[in-house]
């Protein structure tokens, strides 16, 4: 797994950035945080090193976006049945900006969470709602 160090942020879609708006939807809890957070998957989506990003993320950072995912969407990977509706908004919103289940699914499997409940997960292609195998 990278260590934050290890990765080139040079290339990052969000490099210069205010960084304020990838933590600002954590504290969000009305209609702005709804734009807040598809501003920064649009961002996150289209960005070179989502894979390091998340993965990063997903072992070290308990706050904040990355990857395209907050904290506790993040969390909901690995305690699914702690955060459900969590997972659920997260598998929703990010394949809308073209992140996949299977990509999430990749990303997590070259972590020290391999055994996670992550590798579980289906997404039921009629209603986009998160489901267990």
């Amino acid at each position: 797994m990278p260590k934050y160090q290890e990765i080139n942020w040079d290339t990052a879609e969000c490099r210069g950035m205010y960084t304020d708006l990838f933590y600002r939807v954590e504290e969000e809890r009305n209609v702005d945080a709804y734009f807040y957070i598809n501003a920064v998957r649009e961002v996150c989506a289209r960005c070179p090193l989502w894979e390091k990003c998340f993965q990063y993320a997903y072992e070290n950072e308990r706050y904040g976006v990355w990857g395209g995912m907050t904290s506790l969407e993040r969390a909901s990977f690995y305690k699914p049945e702690k955060y459900p509706i969590q997972k659920q908004r997260a598998l929703r919103s990010l394949s809308e900006f073209g992140i996949s289940l299977e990509k999430i699914r990749s990303a997590i499997e070259h972590t020290s969470y391999v055994g996670s409940v992550a590798d579980k997960t289906t997404l039921d292609g009629e209603n986009g709602v998160a489901g267990y195998c």
